[in-house]
């Protein structure tokens, strides 16, 4: 059974879902993607926690290098309403950390309330709806960088 964790690295939240232990590496899931992590001393269960201020990157498992793009300025990605509905209340304000599956807003949608959450983390950079606001599918609700 997996155990989900919010951790901040470097000031920065991640919510990771850590898979069974006793594997070898440890398969975790970071904000959405699989990660291989490698652990020298695991605490027993009767030890204290252990804080950590610095976490170095995981070791990749592959031989082949994995190129991902670098963030920019420009990674800005919208957050946007999955179908027609009216705001009933928004959970966030520009400047704002989110973490993957923190709430964004409450929208009604035929007779029903739904929580929407952030498919990603990042900082709100831009709330384009307001409580009582009708929205269409699609429409953009919050910038996130």
């Amino acid at each position: 059974m997996a155990t989900k964790l919010k951790v901040k690295v470097k000031g920065r939240w991640y919510t990771v879902e850590v898979g069974d232990l006793d594997e070898f590496p440890i398969q975790t899931v970071v904000d959405g993607e699989l990660v291989e992590v490698e652990v020298d001393d695991l605490p027993s269960a009767g030890s204290p926690q252990v804080a950590v201020t610095d976490v170095p990157t995981p070791r990749q498992t592959t031989s082949e290098p994995v190129n991902r793009p670098k963030p920019t300025a420009a990674a800005v990605k919208a957050f946007k309403s999955p179908m027609p509905g009216v705001i009933v209340s928004v959970a966030v304000k520009v400047g704002d950390q989110v973490v993957t599956g923190d709430p964004i807003c409450i929208l009604e949608a035929m007779k029903m309330q739904q929580t929407l959450r952030a498919d990603w983390s990042g900082i709100v950079q831009a709330v384009h709806v307001s409580a009582g606001e009708q929205v269409v599918d699609g429409q953009a609700i919050a910038d996130l960088e």
